[in-house]
């Protein structure tokens, strides 16, 4: 019994037992505008990596690709979501491939990165606006220091 109990624990920590699908995903944030990241996103999986993409939708931000690796062919997904407006504005870029490790979401993240940089130069500046100043609280315990001021002048 207690062998039996010993090779579920061995088999269940070598990962032999069930499992579920690694889902790996490369979020980031460049501060670029939107259509800049778009378009950069399309050179970069078209025309660098030969990528085929299977559907793309501007407005609402979201790519599908098949990313290939040594002649196989597997589904990826790079969505991008605007954020702030003006000169706060940023893009939200999230980047997917199943069934592939979290290392090749690194690789298209750092290439997007290095690709707006070379296309575009130096990401935009965004603009902290600070917070709005806070009047100090009234101070309801005064102390007269000025009759103790007084009264040592004498």
């Amino acid at each position: 019994m207690r062998r039996l109990a010993i090779l579920v624990l061995c088999t269940l920590g070598l990962g032999l037992g069930p499992s579920s699908p690694a889902q790996a995903r490369r979020e980031f944030s460049v501060d670029y505008r939107y259509e800049q990241v778009w378009g950069a996103a399309i050179r970069m999986l078209r025309v660098d990596y030969g990528f085929r993409i299977q559907d793309r939708d501007a407005d609402n931000g979201y790519l599908l690709f098949d990313y290939v690796d040594r002649g196989r062919s597997f589904p990826g997904s790079l969505e991008l979501v605007r954020e702030g407006e003006g000169a706060d504005a940023s893009v939200q870029v999230a980047i997917q491939v199943s069934a592939m490790p979290s290392y090749v979401e690194r690789m298209l993240a750092d290439h997007l990165s290095q690709k707006l940089r070379s296309d575009y130069g130096a990401p935009l500046r965004r603009v902290r606006r600070a917070p709005p100043p806070t009047d100090p609280p009234a101070d309801t315990d005064q102390d007269d220091d000025s009759s103790d001021s007084d009264s040592d002048a004498d």
